[in-house]
């Protein structure tokens, strides 16, 4: 009967809450009123388009005035001016790709959100839910955002920088080497419904046939050359030249997602032979970057923290452990710093092997030819 009782309050409660969350959410959407129509940026009074280039790349940046930012964090953000939605600056992401402007939340829910006012020009640097968390897409999608717009601005003129989110210890440590004052700092996820003096966002800096999957294993030089400007020789620690990256606190690890079922024999193999075991997220971002960049060696899984190669010198011997659908967005990124790469790709178990997940297990004996 107890278990009864509490199953029944836990569902009334469940109700109500949702009763409550729809009311709110209707209320707020008489309030801003809905979303019907959609604004053509090149050609409106409120909407100033900068066109700029890096390398052969070209990009737009956005600046429309008296506009609110929506954003449900995950797939759709939305610019809009007298309740237009603002094509192109907003995007709306379907299976990874950006879909028709007909397709963002907002025709459908509105902006469902208590509306806060900032006075002041707003950097939106948001790029989907990838950016709220992945360390890869916080470094390629979200930051080269900035340089886009200081390829043509000043970045004295930002109030306000809007970011997918600022929970990570990397975001603001990356922040705080580019100098973004930490009062200008906005998180998407307590700020998702903004009117603005005026709201600023670009292109993204390398999707550009609207194929992530393809882009992603060719990022732009220009990227690299300013990751590696803006944090190479900020630390001058020394660390191992001889390292394995070691994922026991990885979430995809602790999911049984992506994992080396053969670590530990792994991790003895490579102690033998002089190699350090390094967990990532026990050193600062600028630790990282120098770890990296002093290397010789380096020995690691499929994942986030190889986008830490970009801070390699030539010549740095890597060895991917993956499974054979996980791509080559790092061996390509290998190839633009002339670093010596070398992969062990292996069918995962219990996984579709159209999926970059799964388990493998890695050949030991070819492991050590590698290194040799």
């Amino acid at each position: 009967n107890n278990n009864y009782n509490k199953i029944l309050i836990y569902s009334i409660k469940k109700k109500l809450l949702f009763l409550i969350k729809s009311f709110g959410y209707s209320l707020l959407s008489l309030l801003y009123r809905k979303i019907t129509q959609i604004a053509d940026p090149n050609n409106h009074e409120s909407v100033e388009i900068i066109n700029t280039k890096l390398e052969n790349f070209s990009y737009k940046i956005f600046k429309i005035k008296n506009c609110r930012i929506y954003t449900d964090t995950i797939n759709d953000t939305a610019f809009i001016i007298d309740n237009k939605i603002v094509d192109e600056a907003s995007f709306q992401l379907r299976d990874t790709k950006n879909s028709p402007i007909s397709n963002n939340i907002v025709f459908k829910k509105g902006t469902p959100r208590i509306k806060k006012n900032f006075d002041g020009n707003v950097f939106s640097l948001l790029t989907g839910g990838a950016g709220n968390s992945s360390y890869w897409h916080w470094l390629f999608d979200v930051l080269p955002r900035i340089k886009i717009f200081k390829n043509h601005n000043d970045l004295k003129e930002i109030d306000f920088f809007l970011l997918p989110d600022l929970k990570k210890k990397f975001q603001n440590e990356t922040l705080d080497l580019l100098k973004i004052p930490r009062n200008k700092r906005l998180s998407s996820r307590i700020y998702r419904h903004l009117q603005t003096t005026s709201s600023i966002t670009v292109d993204h800096p390398y999707v550009f046939n609207n194929d992530p999957s393809k882009s992603v294993i060719n990022i732009p030089n220009w990227i690299i050359t300013f990751l590696r400007k803006e944090f190479i020789g900020k630390n001058d620690k020394k660390f191992p030249t001889k390292f394995y990256i070691d994922r026991s606190d990885s979430t995809s690890n602790h999911k049984h997602l992506r994992q080396i079922i053969n670590e530990d024999e792994i991790k003895k193999i490579l102690s033998k032979k002089g190699f350090s075991i390094i967990r990532l997220s026990d050193l600062s971002f600028s630790d990282q970057v120098s770890l990296f960049n002093n290397a010789s060696i380096i020995v690691g899984l499929h994942g986030a923290g190889l986008a830490n190669l970009t801070f390699c010198n030539p010549a740095t011997l890597i060895i991917e452990l993956k499974s054979l659908s996980a791509g080559y967005m790092y061996s390509n990124l290998s190839k633009k710093l002339k670093l010596n790469y070398h992969d062990i790709s292996i069918k995962p178990i219990n996984f579709n092997n159209n999926d970059q997940q799964g388990s493998i297990e890695v050949p030991l004996k070819f492991l050590e030819e590698k290194i040799n």
